[in-house]
């Protein structure tokens, strides 16, 4: 793969990944809920680095502190017990397994709250998918700077954004699929859209891409 190919593949990639997390990183869902609470109660806890919530803001009583690092405690437990039969089961039902438990774990963790509790989660998923929203807008305009693109590339480039955010969300919400089936289908909607990208940018805007690639590196080791 040439330096060209290489630099509208990132590109390629920033514009969806970016979309795609700010649409789906808050979503209430047992998935997202499992790495929300993944520390110890009163914590952050992280999906994967991408938004956290604060329980403190929630006034836990110590009683349901204790109770969320039970849940959490036992979730381990059963998730460490899961592994240890991963060899030696199919793929589908490994599958099925955790998402059996990533819901009861779910199910667990709202029976802890109380209903004013639960709408304060609410509110803070809306406050961050805004805030998500922003910075994927903010990137966006950036961009469009930066390589300055013309209206017409912006919207085709948000439109492509749109049709692979939406293929990637049916293929994830697929459960006819394994995970290996659901990754080789999403690395083929990204090169769909990096083959689409190719006729979009100039040479001239290709080469900046190119050379904007450290910088954006080094932001994302930050």
């Amino acid at each position: 793969m040439n330096m060209k190919k290489i630099a509208l593949h990132i590109l390629a990639l920033i514009i969806t990944v970016t979309g795609l997390n700010a649409q789906e990183t808050n979503k209430a869902t047992p998935k997202n809920e499992q790495a929300a609470f993944q520390k110890h109660p009163g914590g952050h806890g992280r999906a994967h680095g991408r938004s956290s919530i604060d329980l403190k803001d929630l006034n836990l009583t110590p009683e349901q502190q204790s109770q969320i690092k039970k849940i959490n405690d036992d979730f381990k437990s059963k998730m460490s017990d899961l592994k240890k039969t991963e060899a030696t089961t199919t793929v589908t039902d490994y599958k099925t397994q955790k998402q059996v438990l990533a819901k009861q774990r779910h199910e667990q963790m709202q029976s802890v709250f109380t209903p004013q509790q639960k709408e304060q989660l609410a509110e803070k998923r809306k406050d961050e998918r805004k805030r998500m929203d922003a910075t994927a807008k903010n990137r966006m305009e950036k961009m469009k700077t930066e390589l300055q693109l013309t209206e017409d590339q912006s919207a085709k480039i948000k439109t492509l954004q749109a049709d692979t955010r939406s293929k990637i969300k049916g293929i994830r919400e697929n459960e006819s699929l394994n995970d290996d089936q659901k990754k080789e289908q999403v690395m083929a909607a990204f090169k769909k859209q990096h083959e689409a990208m190719n006729s979009l940018l100039t040479p001239e805007q290709m080469k900046k891409m190119e050379n904007l690639k450290p910088t954006r590196m080094h932001d994302r080791s930050k």
